[in-house]
């Protein structure tokens, strides 16, 4: 009886230093005492050709998502890692705000056009059509005019914290079809969405919802005749191999996306982290502008440039 009785606390007394070493519910065994994970998915693909996967100088609007993480992770000296799922791997794209809002992941990239029908601010958040002339302009609107606070409130209301994601330098016009004025758009299949799609419309032509992956094919195929995005794009959806003709100026808009994070996620970071992505966020994806799109990286002048006559001629 004794040699049984000493084989029980023994064992009770294994079972408690496994119990005491065990991490707490809802801790990661692999995440360090404080160390804050976020799960998050993307609207634009990271492996979409020739930039994919992330880590080998790959640049494209995806990318730049996964750069901007790696950046809060060095700035936070490793306290917030942000691991990104590619577009559609845990919700629709067209759901970043319920799935941000209802706290399905805890952050989001997006671009906020995309459920504009539930949130028609998102559609101005964006840019109007020539709303800003150049990308100073949109980031000053942001940082220095009250955007960014205006759109704060907005996104609050639904449980989610706002930050700008300037991931798009130039928001010109691709063709299969030379577009030297404005009339050449009549009739033509455009994709273009929110109120860029307003602006092909006001130009005679239809416009066409296509989701970002699907340019490239939608082109190939004849679904639609072009496109509304920029010139980035002539890389990372191969998209110069289907165009003939790129229209800007003018500027149509600067294209601004968003990281959109729920507000309960958010509540709980320390003041400092969230000192830190509120005022570094806006400089660290602006000043990744010339990293990400732009003009000489990607082959322009391969292109009929469609600008004087076309800029001269809008109605």
């Amino acid at each position: 009886m004794e040699k049984k009785g000493i084989g029980v606390a023994a064992g009770i007394l294994v079972a408690l230093a496994w119990i005491m070493m065990t991490p707490a519910i809802g801790q990661s065994q692999a995440q360090k005492p404080g160390v804050i994970q976020w799960r998050g998915q993307m609207c634009y693909g990271s492996t979409t050709a020739p930039y994919g996967p992330f880590g080998q100088g790959q640049t494209g609007a995806g990318a730049h998502g996964w750069w901007w993480a790696d950046s809060v992770k060095k700035a936070s000296n490793g306290r917030l890692i942000i691991t990104w799922a590619e577009p559609g791997a845990i919700f629709p794209i067209g759901e970043a705000d319920n799935a941000v809002s209802r706290g399905v992941v805890q952050i989001a990239s997006s671009f906020g056009t995309y459920y504009a029908g539930r949130m028609p601010e998102a559609d101005v958040e964006t840019g109007g059509v020539f709303q800003w002339e150049n990308n100073e302009q949109a980031y000053e609107c942001v940082t220095k005019y009250g955007s960014m606070r205006a759109l704060q409130q907005v996104y609050a209301k639904r449980n989610m914290m706002w930050l700008p994601f300037f991931g798009n330098a130039i928001i010109g016009m691709g063709a299969n079809f030379s577009a030297p004025n404005p009339a050449a758009i009549k009739g033509k299949k455009m994709r273009a969405i929110g109120n860029w799609a307003d602006y092909i419309r006001m130009l005679g032509g239809s416009p066409i919802a296509t989701v970002w992956g699907d340019i490239y094919m939608a082109m190939k195929m004849g679904t639609i005749d072009g496109y509304v995005a920029g010139p980035g794009t002539f890389e990372e959806l191969k998209l110069k191999e289907v165009t003939k003709s790129y229209v800007y100026p003018p500027l149509i808009s600067a294209g601004l996306s968003n990281f959109t994070i729920n507000m309960d996620a958010w509540k709980a970071l320390p003041a400092d982290l969230q000192e830190l992505l509120e005022r570094d966020t806006p400089a660290i994806t602006y000043a990744g502008l010339s990293h990400f799109s732009g003009l000489r990286f990607f082959g322009f002048q391969q292109f009929e440039i469609e600008q004087s006559h076309f800029l001269n001629n809008i109605p």
